[in-house]
């Protein structure tokens, strides 16, 4: 696991209590907490994709097929909970009339798409099954999105990062000019406007950022880039001398 910590910090000062802002000295920090970890996860986004002239004959190959990929999923021990294939779609497809261009045709056959979503929690096998999936015939890919298991603890755990880091530079920052922090007035995940706008002249905001996975090598082995979760917090501290 790496962690890189970040402090943005103005220059304390007084203003009078107006738009929001404090009517006392204090410091406002922007802290920023950036944690990278492993890909422990992976979803996988395909469609089953069946076409015919006749809708009923579509729809059975889409669904025969189903029914293998569902045993498919059971036999490499995939969870119930970590599939899903709730959706069907049926569209018609139209023959083309060059004597009659932008008008529909007649109704020459059917697409029945039925969208999955896999979630795999072995790592080390999802390739293989990728390659299984798509020998079954009719199967269309579109996307391998690397994960973790524990993504809110995560989310919790840069949180802290990033407050960690926004009071270490305000300490920092204080120490020289012989102030201390008093107490906190006010913490957002979001830039305080009215501050951003007198002190800053601007109101950007960065919640978070993840990674995507490597693009499919020609040996069936795949390669997830590692999960990168990035916080900012936004903190007003009433400062005071240190004597």
């Amino acid at each position: 696991m790496k962690i890189v910590l970040f402090a943005l910090l103005s220059i304390p000062g007084t203003l009078l209590a107006d738009g929001g802002l404090p009517g006392h000295p204090y410091l406002y920090v922007e802290g920023k907490g950036e944690i990278e970890k492993p890909a422990d996860l992976v979803t996988l986004r395909f469609d089953l994709v069946a076409r015919d002239a006749d809708q009923v004959k579509a729809n059975a190959e889409v669904q025969t097929k189903a029914s293998k990929i569902l045993a498919l999923l059971e036999t490499r021990k995939i969870g119930r909970g970590d599939v899903v294939a709730s959706d069907l779609r049926s569209d018609p497809q139209y023959q083309d009339d060059p004597s009659h261009p932008g008008e529909r045709g007649k109704v020459v056959g059917y697409v029945v798409t039925r969208p999955f979503a896999v979630k795999v929690r072995d790592i080390g096998g999802f390739g293989k099954l990728i390659d299984e999936l798509i020998a079954l015939g009719g199967v269309e890919f579109s996307g391998v999105e690397p994960g973790l298991v524990k993504e809110n603890e995560m989310q919790d755990e840069t949180l802290g990062v990033a407050l960690a880091s926004a009071r270490t530079q305000a300490e920092k920052t204080l120490k020289p000019l012989g102030m201390k922090i008093d107490s906190v007035f006010a913490v957002s995940p979001v830039t305080f406007p009215e501050i951003v706008r007198t002190i800053f002249g601007s109101n950007d905001t960065v919640a978070y950022a993840a990674s995507a996975p490597a693009p499919r090598q020609s040996d069936s082995q795949y390669r997830l880039a590692p999960i990168t979760m990035t916080q900012r917090i936004h903190v007003i501290y009433l400062i005071a001398p240190t004597k």
